[in-house]
């Protein structure tokens, strides 16, 4: 609905709940995995690490995203807010 010039509570809270679980794909399960099968790293540091980076980027992402999400939405028309005169 952001084009449609909406970015309310219910789509804030689902674009967050999408944007975390996947970065715990990719740095929880993906990005050590690779590790390990690539450079032969220790899955103790690897998943250390891909916890640290997916709280750090779930964070930055769920802030600064719907800051920039809300913003983007305000500049759009919303449906049905023009009439002909």
């Amino acid at each position: 609905k952001v084009e449609e010039g909406e970015f309310k509570g219910k789509d804030i809270l689902t674009f967050n709940v999408i944007q975390v679980i996947g970065n715990a794909i990719s740095w929880i399960v993906v990005a050590p995995l690779l590790d390990i099968l690539i450079y032969q790293e220790p899955a103790s540091l690897v998943f250390t690490q891909g916890v640290t980076a997916a709280i750090m980027n779930a964070i930055s992402a769920g802030v600064i995203g719907t800051l920039l999400l809300v913003a983007y939405a305000a500049t759009r028309t919303k449906k049905g807010s023009l009439s002909k005169k």
